[in-house]
């Protein structure tokens, strides 16, 4: 979704959803990227913009042990401003605001790190643990 900013009122109300799945090549544990939906206020103050938004969605992600595909919901509220304010600002403005890299970026920041499928096992994916080798005389002496 671009926004042209130049085109925005002071404030601006958004309820769409968007697709996503062209960007989930940029990260390796995602399937896919479901029912995303963005709602919320588009601030405009001079050359700053600000978006206070909620995202909701249907994360498709690899488990982390077995890579098969996990489904979960996330939902988050984000603040996002573009400005020239240095001290301030998370995205420096431009004309046109390519909203789909940004919310995808948000995503990837409020992501489950690691997923499990319901399938997955730890212990089949664990080297067995072993005494060291210099405390096996000791385990064998101390033995009950």
């Amino acid at each position: 979704m671009k926004i042209e900013t130049k085109l925005l009122e002071s404030k601006t109300l958004i309820d769409n959803p968007i697709d996503l799945n062209y960007l989930i090549n940029d990260a390796a544990d995602i399937i896919s990227l479901n029912d995303v939906n963005v709602k919320g206020t588009i601030y405009r103050k001079y050359d700053e913009v600000t978006f206070n938004l909620t995202v909701t969605l249907d994360v498709v992600q690899k488990c982390t042990y077995t890579l098969k595909p996990v489904t979960y919901p996330l939902t988050f509220d984000t603040e996002i401003l573009f400005s020239n304010d240095l001290e301030t600002y998370d995205y420096v403005p431009t004309d046109i605001i390519d909203l789909d890299e940004v919310i995808f970026a948000e995503i990837l920041l409020h992501k489950e790190v690691n997923v499990y499928h319901e399938s997955a096992n730890p212990s089949d994916f664990e080297d067995p643990k072993e005494t060291h080798p210099a405390f096996k005389s000791l385990k064998e002496k101390y033995k009950d």
